[in-house]
């Protein structure tokens, strides 16, 4: 009987000691998918819980993402919070932050819905969606704190991903190199993002050719692979719901034959069931995320198994680095463009700390130019110093075709097209081209040389033509009578050449000379010299300086930021044609200002002003602040307000107030209440008259959509002292 104890013991000893020394190794394999492979992160969560050491990862396309992220030492938690909290959409489609953008490119922004590159005088469609920037700035950040490491076997855990060589159709293996730019590769989704030059190669998604990359795993020291599929099968009816689509299904025939082997050779298969999800489901973190854990949990039996065949290894809490120390700025020298025009973009300085966020920013705004092909940096270590190093390859088109449409009660229906071209003098310089059709024929004019941080040097020219209701005293041509006019056709035509320069990005200073060609025409007809009378027929010469600061997320629907639009403008000379006018000098002062602050989550409150004063007399209308209206581009000195028709009330000095409440009840669609209170006579500052209450006074009610050609306002508002209700409507960009 002690026999048989001790032999018991024995051999219970030995299955002990052979347990303690056993420890198999894991390699896991993460398809593509688009958005279904978020799922990976909750497979991921699963697979933590049950204990699992991940030794070894293979990826591609979405797969590389959660894969690369995940071998950096990210836990499955921190990447499930960083895709829900991210705006995925916004990363996608290259939707940069106001914030970033310099003040042309903001307004361009907020003017054309359409822009396209014209190439030998055809308009040329882009290859694809997005350039995909948004999403390399995040993978540098996240990245960082490998940037050193060329051979992803080095990592927390050794990595390796899939691309497409989009010349030759071949599979290409990334395992060296730097690592955001391989993943970037590696989930560059054709028609949706651009692709990314890897030395001499152009690579797109590694799923156009290797969808599920087991054969480079069954290469590596690995006991056991982990495959996680959540590529779409191909025996169920699934609608294909874009091009990008089509194309990963046509390709999806050949990998579907090759699945069945590859099946077989992994160890433990878990395949989400996505089938309601489609490769752009971005918006559906929580519910794919879920679905991956699901998948996960019904192979907990296994996972919790091959733990138990693990020695444990404890894996070091990972933090998101928030800033970057820059050494060395390297920056390629493109043809026509110059270094300092390079860093008046960028914004960064050698010898400087800064956030993630001031890179992302400076590349942003690199991009808005649209002046390079899609670009990529890379931020090392080069002989002890951080590097950021970037070569700009030029776009191939010097030409650009943007359009707009555009419809408000001043203007009525209008439709924008822009030519705009590069270097056509010199090398930093763009001439624009704005002709508007409409009731109206109008146009702008510019032509502009960017000096980047140093002074940049301008010319411009806009006509504006409307009718309006405003009313008009007028005089006789000889001046011994007076009518009042009800109707008014305006023709202002203004030329500028200016000078003026930026501050960081959100400020720029400027001054200029100016002429100004109005033409006044009214309905008041002059029956002893037989003629219609003008308002306004002759040119002014003028002098301004002008200085604007905004730092609004949104021009439209802001949530944040403040603004400033302030110039002081000395009218000097005129220039007369049918007739002499009674001409002094004068002075005008106008400005507007504003903040905005949430309040809660959907609630955001706008405190804005506005007001502007003449010093001397114009001795004509043309240059009153008009109040009334809502809805068109700035013209003349002619101000919104609610509840009033268009430029109702007049005078040659103001005031205005605004309270803006908004309520965003669902994404881009929005309530707001307004309030408009002001002041508008002649020379108000010169009593104490504007300190009393406002003379008028209007308050709406408002609906507004965000698209992509603009904003859309359907506004209901009133007066008292119009006693009815007035009804604006805004469709689209102002211009």
């Amino acid at each position: 009987m002690k026999q048989l104890s001790f032999l018991f013991l024995f051999f219970t000893a030995i299955a002990t000691a052979q347990h303690a020394t056993e420890d198999l190794k894991v390699g896991l394999i993460l398809s593509g998918g688009g958005a279904k492979g978020m799922a990976h992160v909750g497979v991921l969560k699963e697979i933590e819980r049950a204990g699992v050491r991940i030794d070894y990862i293979g990826g591609t396309s979405m797969g590389a993402i959660v894969g690369g992220l995940y071998a950096c030492g990210y836990s499955a938690i921190q990447l499930e919070q960083l895709l829900i909290e991210s705006d995925l959409n916004a990363l996608i489609n290259d939707s940069f932050d106001r914030d970033f953008k310099s003040f042309d490119d903001k307004e361009d922004s907020e003017r054309y819905a359409i822009t396209l590159p014209l190439l030998k005088g055809k308009i040329q469609f882009p290859i694809s969606f997005s350039k995909g920037q948004n999403i390399y700035n995040l993978f540098v950040q996240l990245m960082h704190d490998q940037r050193n490491i060329q051979d992803f076997s080095q990592l927390p855990i050794p990595f390796y991903c899939m691309a497409t060589d989009v010349d030759t159709g071949e599979k290409v293996l990334l395992d060296k190199g730097f690592l955001p730019l391989a993943v970037n590769a590696s989930s560059a989704l054709p028609t949706l993002f651009s692709p990314v030059k890897i030395g001499n190669r152009s690579l797109i998604d590694g799923g156009v050719s290797d969808n599920y990359p087991i054969e480079e795993m069954l290469e590596k020291d690995i006991d056991v692979i982990i495959g996680v599929d959540v590529q779409p099968s191909l025996n169920k009816e699934e609608e294909a719901t874009s091009f990008s689509e089509i194309l990963l299904r046509i390709s999806s025939f050949q990998t579907e034959k090759e699945m069945a082997p590859k099946k077989e050779k992994t160890d433990i298969y878990i395949h989400p069931k996505l089938s309601e999800y489609n490769l752009f489901s971005f918006s559906d973190q929580q519910a794919i995320i879920a679905l991956g854990t699901q998948a996960a949990k019904d192979a907990e039996d296994q996972l919790v198994a091959l733990a138990n065949k693990q020695q444990s290894k404890a894996r070091p809490v990972k933090n998101i680095p928030t800033s970057f120390q820059l050494d060395v700025l390297s920056l390629s020298k493109p043809k026509n463009y110059n270094y300092n025009y390079l860093k008046g973009k960028i914004r960064l300085e050698a010898s400087s700390h800064y956030p993630f966020k001031k890179l992302h920013g400076g590349m942003t705004n690199l991009a808005a130019t649209q002046n390079f092909e899609a670009f990529r940096y890379s931020l090392t270590t080069q002989n002890g110093k951080e590097t950021l190093s970037l070569k700009l390859t030029e776009a191939k088109h010097k030409s650009i075709f943007r359009g707009s449409i555009n419809y408000n009660d001043l203007m009525g229906a209008s439709a924008l097209v822009n030519l705009t071209r590069r270097h056509l003098l010199l090398k930093n310089d763009e001439a624009s081209l704005d002709i508007i059709f409409g009731e109206y024929f109008r146009y702008a004019f510019s032509y502009f040389i960017d000096k980047g941080r140093f002074w940049s040097i301008g010319l411009s020219s806009t006509l504006d033509q409307f009718e309006t209701q405003t009313p008009f005293v007028v005089r006789s041509v000889d001046s011994k009578t007076t009518f009042e006019a009800s109707q008014i056709n305006v023709f202002s035509q203004r030329s500028m050449f200016y000078v003026q320069t930026l501050f960081r990005e959100e400020m720029v200073l400027g001054a200029g000379l100016g002429y100004q060609r109005n033409r006044l025409k009214t309905n008041v007809f002059d029956s002893q010299n037989n003629m219609l009378l003008y308002a306004d027929d002759a040119g002014y010469y003028s002098a301004l300086g002008y200085l604007k600061i905004d730092t609004r997320d949104d021009a439209f629907f802001p949530k944040r930021g403040g603004f400033f639009d302030g110039s002081m403008e000395y009218y000097y000379g005129v220039n007369t044609f049918d007739h002499e006018i009674n001409f002094s000098p004068f002075v005008i002062g106008k400005a507007q200002m504003g903040v905005t602050m949430p309040l809660r989550k959907k609630w955001t409150l706008s405190l804005n002003t506005m007001g502007g004063f003449t010093v001397g007399s114009a001795n004509v209308s043309t240059f009153d602040f008009r109040l009334g209206g809502y809805g068109n581009a700035p013209v003349l000195n002619y101000q919104p307000f609610v509840g009033l028709t268009q430029h109702q009330v007049g005078g040659d000095s103001f005031i205005k107030g605004e309270i803006i409440v908004d309520y965003e009840f669902i994404p881009k669609h929005h309530t707001k209440l307004l309030i408009h209170t002001g002041i508008i006579a002649d020379d108000i500052f010169q009593s104490d008259d504007w300190i009393n209450t406002p003379d008028y006074f209007g308050t709406a009610l408002a609906y507004g959509l965000e698209t992509f050609s603009g904003p859309i306002e359907f506004i209901a508002a009133y007066s008292p002292q119009i006693k009815r209700m007035a009804y604006h409507i805004s469709l689209g960009w102002r211009f």
